[in-house]
């Protein structure tokens, strides 16, 4: 943290994490081998769904370690970060799971693909997260904007692989649709100096890709299937409009 000093107006650098930060004796988990045991977990699926336990081995065994007093790599702001996040991944599994059992109780429903139902909340326990974290690490202006500008990324480079090969239909074409990434870049950049306009754009901009792509219609894809599609596509998008909105004006100036 950075104080001033009350005499001379000089910057103090003030350390509030000296006395609390592990040993090096203490180090947690490796990385890479955190990563290594989710990625395998999820590409070792197509052999047996079994070795998906190597996945939450990853992501969730060290934070078992925590909680059970074995493992010390984290010190309070850590913890506190951590805890934070999953709060609010349990809010936002919590209001998913009553909105079902309310959709489902209110008519005759029913589930055709159970399977789905559980990746539906893995989908929305992990991203939640994930996201969290982000927010909290990089703050809400900066991590929103690498958000927007990941997926305008993604949407450009998708773009410009459909018009390849015999997708070929002409530069124009290309053109024309490389544009729709535009407010992807132009959100990211607004983030920086109107945290809460580009926050009530992007939860706008939510609901219309909801009415265009027809999320909420009734069609061939069950009501499960396009519910993991929101979170996965959508969720990212909600998640930083709902942190530029609770952005002071302070905190935008600085």
């Amino acid at each position: 943290m950075r104080r001033w000093s009350q005499a001379g107006n000089e910057p103090r650098i003030v350390d509030r994490w000296k006395n609390l930060r592990p040993d090096r004796n203490d180090a947690g988990p490796d990385r890479q081998g955190v990563v290594f045991l989710v990625l395998a977990g999820f590409l070792l699926t197509s052999v047996n769904w079994w070795f998906l336990m190597l996945s939450a081995a990853g992501a969730f065994g060290p934070g078992l370690l925590r909680e059970l007093g074995i493992l010390h790599d984290k010190d309070e702001f850590q913890r506190q970060a951590a805890y934070r996040a999953g709060y609010h991944a349990f809010l936002t599994a919590g209001i998913v799971a009553i909105t079902l059992v309310a959709f489902f109780r209110s008519g005759e429903r029913e589930v055709r693909l159970p399977q789905e139902l559980a990746t539906l909340f893995l989908a929305i326990l992990w991203f939640t997260w994930i996201l969290s974290s982000l927010l909290d690490y990089w703050g809400p202006q900066t991590a929103a904007r690498r958000i927007l500008i990941a997926f305008g990324a993604v949407w450009l480079l998708f773009m410009i692989l459909s018009n390849t090969g015999h997708e070929w239909t002409g530069p124009t074409a290309l053109i024309m649709q490389s544009l729709l990434t535009l407010p992807f870049f132009a959100l990211a950049y607004a983030a920086g100096r109107w945290p809460r306009l580009t926050g009530v754009a992007l939860l706008a901009a939510c609901a219309g890709f909801l009415q265009f792509f027809h999320f909420l219609d009734r069609g061939n894809l069950p009501f499960i299937t396009r519910a993991i599609t929101m979170v996965l596509f959508l969720g990212p998008l909600v998640a930083s409009g709902l942190a530029l909105l609770a952005v002071c004006s302070s905190d935008a100036r600085s």
